[in-house]
């Protein structure tokens, strides 16, 4: 974001297939075992800060969600004006497998998602793939990896930062695509029924109560009660 301000900016460095994965879990590790406490806390205050920011900055915000985005990646994105997901997208928030909350502003976006689906999500830590994202509201547009280059060079031709010009701009090298019968989107009826409890515990039962053998199993291995 150096340099000359701009009517939009884009988030999509990364490494290989991820465009964000919790490295920082890493480095915090490393820091804490070095007895860094205080440049811990500098962490998390940077970053929730940032994300902060991003999510009241009053310009528009367009990330490219070309691969792995999974804890600060969608802590960095989804708060912000426009997201684009892609045949390589995964999504997760896989922070909680390790017994953390849902992390990097994920404990409010998912809790804006409709139903009960930010419950099952932040407690299951499920991968989603792009036309999930879109589905549920996580991402705003989708587009081929393939077609990015285009995308890209249509937004730096831009020379407005009206939120309508820039969505149309992102719908027009766009792609139509719908869930398979793999998707969430199929499930979410019984999740709403079964994550609107208030513990763990009665969500574990209404699994088993409900019987849905499709994939009620996977659900209890994920959160590992059985």
């Amino acid at each position: 974001m150096g340099g000359q301000p701009r009517h939009w900016f884009r988030h999509d460095e990364g490494s290989g297939r991820a465009f964000c994965a919790g490295g920082d879990v890493v480095g915090l590790r490393q820091l804490i075992n070095e007895g860094k406490l205080d440049e811990s806390k500098d962490f998390f205050r940077t970053l929730y800060s940032f994300i902060y920011v991003l999510g009241t900055y009053l310009k528009p915000h367009v990330a490219i969600l070309d691969g792995v985005t999974m804890g600060g990646g969608g802590g960095v994105s989804i708060p912000g004006t426009f997201r684009v997901a892609t045949d390589r997208t995964v999504f997760a928030t896989p922070e909680v497998h390790i017994g953390f909350h849902p992390d990097a502003a994920a404990s409010f976006y998912l809790s804006h998602l409709t139903g009960h689906v930010g419950e099952y999500l932040a407690l299951t830590g499920e991968k989603l793939n792009g036309v999930d994202m879109l589905a549920l509201g996580l991402a705003t547009h989708y587009s081929m990896s393939e077609h990015l280059d285009l995308v890209d060079e249509r937004l730096a031709k831009l020379v407005t930062d009206d939120p309508s010009v820039i969505d149309s701009s992102l719908a027009q090298y766009g792609d139509l695509v719908y869930p398979d019968k793999t998707s969430i989107v199929h499930r979410l009826a019984v999740i709403d029924k079964c994550f609107s409890h208030e513990t763990v515990e009665e969500i574990v039962d209404a699994l088993v109560s409900d019987g849905s053998t499709f994939y009620f199993h996977d659900m209890l291995i994920l959160l590992d009660f059985f």
